[in-house]
């Protein structure tokens, strides 16, 4: 395996390989990505363990779903049974290190969760477990909230970074968890510039779609019917797109089949 350093520009090429793509398979992709959602709403469902549940197995049909991606990328059409690869890839060996490293990811995002509480009292751990209802109605302030996020993010970016190809390099390369997430942080650390970028990008095109619906939606007439109408395809395509992106930044940045070291790409 080889880890390519790439310039700041290929953040933004990433982002719209991500649509590009998407529009080679549509259909596909996105009965791909769908049929990943309701599998993970439904393992939420599961009694005692329901919380962790879906964070643990997203770590395993994350590699299905980039077998997916890699097979469109390759002009072959993606089927529902490769979001099942995670179990059977390594010689079915790799979904219990697969499994360990979701643990690992929901466990470190609770921790961030929980450590945002020191800004605004617990509201954005509430909102993320969806029980923001039953707690006590006091609004958090804008800027608790925006002290939030931002602890939240300094504490998980870190962990994210780890975890970025770490599922990959567990499930393609037979590394185990503590090898995987170490080259997943020096391979995403390289390449920070153009991480950068395709942060930013995607950030600045959910707000312009955000803000876009919110137009369109006002235009129309306000209507819980009609704004799910709007958001639910909406929100596929994007989170679709998003997952194609994911895996031009494996594609450009990993070199399968190559000796463990680093390689500059100007």
């Amino acid at each position: 395996m080889q880890l390519r350093v790439l310039p700041a520009k290929s953040g933004w090429r990433w982002v719209a390989s991500g649509f590009l793509l998407l529009r080679r398979q549509p259909v596909a992709l996105l009965a791909l990505n769908f049929l990943n959602l309701v599998l993970l709403t439904f393992s939420s469902m599961v009694p005692v363990v329901g919380t962790m549940l879906p964070m643990a197995l997203s770590t395993v049909f994350a590699v299905g779903l980039m077998s997916a991606m890699r097979a469109a990328d390759s002009g072959v059409m993606p089927t529902p049974w490769m979001l099942f690869d995670g179990f059977r890839a390594d010689g079915g060996r790799a979904w219990k290190p697969l499994l360990v490293l979701g643990v690992i990811n929901a466990v470190a995002t609770l921790g961030a969760l929980t450590l945002s509480s020191l800004t605004d009292g617990g509201v954005l751990l509430h909102l993320a477990a969806g029980t923001i209802a039953s707690q006590p109605a006091r609004p958090a302030e804008g800027m608790e909230m925006v002290g939030a996020i931002l602890l939240f993010l300094l504490a998980y970016t870190p962990v994210q970074t780890a975890m970025w190809y770490a599922p990959l390099f567990v499930a393609w390369h037979g590394m185990n968890v503590p090898k995987a997430l170490f080259f997943s942080f020096v391979a995403v650390l390289r390449n920070l510039r153009a991480f950068f970028i395709y942060a930013t990008g995607w950030f600045a095109l959910v707000v312009a779609l955000s803000l876009l619906i919110q137009m369109l939606v006002s235009a129309m007439g306000s209507s819980a019917l009609l704004l799910s109408w709007v958001l639910s395809p909406v929100s596929l395509i994007v989170l679709s797109a998003l997952y194609c992106s994911f895996w031009a930044t494996y594609r450009d940045v990993v070199a399968e089949d190559q000796p463990p070291e680093v390689e500059q790409e100007n």
